[in-house]
Formats: structure tokens, C-alpha cells, sequence
């Protein structure tokens, strides 16, 4: 008997759950493919940032070593942020606080016991943060020191912003600002 044959003797539902599975197949492998592309961005994204250090770092006559790199790669991630969070001040997206609330959309930097800092800019929704972590904000004001891990480090405030909700926020506000200020966080940390 020839495969049509057999095909021919399948009943509806059997050809129905047939292509459910081929379209459940299909789904994967582009979700699959959706990721790496996703991974393919981030790595191009990682070597732009590392080739524009290298040419800043010969610019400036420094020593191409790890180190240097690796600080003007954090450099150039914290004036991506400072852009990301101007460009939604001018959109109208985030508005400037005096204090934490519970939904704010706050900038600092993490700091170690002996006062270095360890990260130079981190920016997140407060909302976003787990409990244990997120009832430390509220109240808070630019320039304070939130204990997060007794001993070990510091969250210093440096800014403080509201979010705007659509009805809030002046019209010329585009989707993508706000989907960008409610990003859970965002660190400067260089990777290699």
C-alpha cells in the first residue's frame, strides 16, 4: 500500500492532530530562531562596544590592556543609560521626584563598604525589585545610601523619576519609551 493510501485513511481529527504537531514544530524552531537571533544582537552590540573602546583607548594613548578595555567599556555603557533615560525625560515618559514611591524609576550606583563604587550606574522600576529588597525605597531621596547587604555594599541614589502613565503623559510619548522605562534593571557592567 502506497503512503497516499494510508494517508487517505486517516480520519479528520488524525490529520488534524497531524498538523498541530507539524505547526507545534515549526513554532519552536522559530522561537528558537527568535532567540538566537536575540544572542547574535547582544554579542554584535558587545563587540561594537569593545571596538569602540579600543579605538577610544588608542585615541587617549593608553595601553590596550583588559583593564583599560574593560573601563571604557563601562564608560560606554553608562552614557548608553544616561541617553536611554534622557531620551524618555524629553519624551515626557519619566518625570523628575523628590522621593522614591512605590513605582518609581530610579538611577544610582552600587558601593561597597570602604566607599568604591562597584557599579557606576544602575537604573530599574522599584516595583520590579523582589519584597525583601523594594520596601527599602520608598521615602527615599537623591543621595542617600539604602543599605541592601549589610557590610557589603550600598545602593546610592542619584536620581529619582515618576513614571507617566499613558493618560498622564503628554501625547508625543512613544510606546517604545514606556516599554523601555519598565525594564526591570539595567547595569553598566562590562562583559568580555
Amino acid at each position: 500500500m502506497s503512503t497516499q493510501q494510508q494517508a487517505d485513511k486517516r480520519t479528520a481529527s488524525q490529520r488534524i492532530d497531524d498538523m498541530e504537531r507539524g505547526l507545534m514544530a515549526l513554532y519552536q524552531t522559530a522561537d528558537n530562531m527568535a532567540r538566537d537571533l536575540m544572542t547574535i544582537k547582544e554579542a554584535i552590540k558587545l563587540l561594537g562596544n569593545k571596538l569602540d573602546s579600543v579605538v577610544k583607548a588608542s585615541n587617549r594613548g593608553e595601553k590596550l590592556t583588559d583593564e583599560t578595555i574593560a573601563a571604557i567599556m563601562v564608560e560606554n555603557n553608562v552614557e548608553e543609560l544616561k541617553q536611554k533615560v534622557q531620551n524618555l525625560v524629553t519624551s515626557g515618559a519619566l518625570v523628575t521626584a523628590e522621593e522614591i514611591g512605590p513605582n518609581s524609576f530610579v538611577v544610582g550606583r552600587e558601593v561597597a563598604a570602604d566607599g568604591t563604587v562597584q557599579n557606576p550606574r544602575l537604573q530599574f522600576v522599584v516595583s520590579a525589585l523582589q519584597p525583601e529588597i523594594k520596601d527599602k525605597f520608598p521615602g527615599r531621596k537623591a543621595g542617600e545610601r539604602i543599605e541592601l547587604q549589610e557590610g557589603k555594599w550600598a545602593f546610592e541614589v542619584l536620581e529619582v523619576y515618576n513614571i507617566q502613565t499613558p493618560q498622564e503623559a503628554p501625547q508625543q510619548v512613544a510606546p517604545a519609551a514606556q516599554e523601555e522605562a519598565a525594564q526591570p534593571s539595567e547595569s553598566t557592567q562590562a562583559e568580555s
